[in-house]
């Protein structure tokens, strides 16, 4: 399973980064992006 962002990464609670997961590690929106047209164009 991938999960996706807005901002690559993870954060602890209370750390305040806007748009970054408090759960686990997460693909930013950038390579998200790019893995999508990158798995389209293999079909």
């Amino acid at each position: 399973m991938i999960e996706s962002y807005i901002e690559e990464g993870y954060q602890k609670i209370g750390e305040g980064v806007y748009g970054r997961s408090i759960t686990d590690p997460c693909l930013g929106w950038d390579d998200t992006e790019r893995l999508i047209y990158d798995i389209a164009d293999t079909q």
